[in-house]
């Protein structure tokens, strides 16, 4: 059997992706919830400080958050957005 290729994309919170951190963070609650606890803790000064890393098939990988968080999110309820 061969083995699959796997590499490591590290992307961190810029003012371009903001939009979509927030989305990431808000799609899984439970990390939702960790983010706010550790900001009101002042523990996490904000998304600006949020590094994700996937890890997987390369083309996969290419896709960015947007990748992972339709393929892994969509089940999960979504914490509503403060407006």
């Amino acid at each position: 059997m061969a083995q699959q290729t796997t590499v490591t994309r590290h992307i961190a919170a810029t003012p371009a992706n903001a939009a979509a951190m927030r989305d990431f963070v808000r799609a899984w609650p439970e990390l939702h919830a960790l983010v706010q606890q550790l900001q009101a803790d002042n523990l996490f000064p904000g998304l600006r400080s949020l590094q994700i890393s996937l890890t997987g098939a390369p083309q996969w990988v290419a896709k960015g958050l947007g990748a992972a968080l339709l393929e892994n999110a969509t089940q999960a309820p979504k914490t509503p957005a403060k407006d």
